[in-house]
């Protein structure tokens, strides 16, 4: 099997259990919600509600960009760097790599 075929094989696969996975957890998280909607606990009731009508009421580009926001947010600064392999480095200035210069030296 050639190169191209093999990455289009792999990313089909990757795809398929990704979206597999995702929806059996969307589906569980649904069911729970779902539940603690129609639960007889006054706070259980009120919190799910609370969550769904929130989800229901922000669009998904504004819930993304804050998702993401919050998350970059919480990681440590450059110098408290996470250290990913040997060369790689996780900060909330982002994720640093090496750069290759392949332009020569001027002496």
């Amino acid at each position: 099997m050639n190169t191209y075929g093999r990455a289009l094989l792999i990313g089909l696969l990757n795809t398929l259990q990704v979206a597999v996975i995702g929806v059996v957890l969307a589906t569980i998280l649904g069911a729970l919600i779902g539940i603690g909607r129609l639960s007889s606990n006054w706070l259980l009731g009120k919190l799910t509600v609370l969550y769904v009508e929130a989800l229901r009421d922000i669009p998904l580009l504004p819930r993304q960009l804050l998702f993401w926001y919050t998350n970059l947010q919480g990681l440590p600064g450059q110098r408290q760097a996470w250290h990913l392999g040997s060369i790689a480095f996780l900060s909330n200035q982002g994720i640093k790599l090496p750069e290759l210069d392949w332009r020569r030296a001027r002496i």
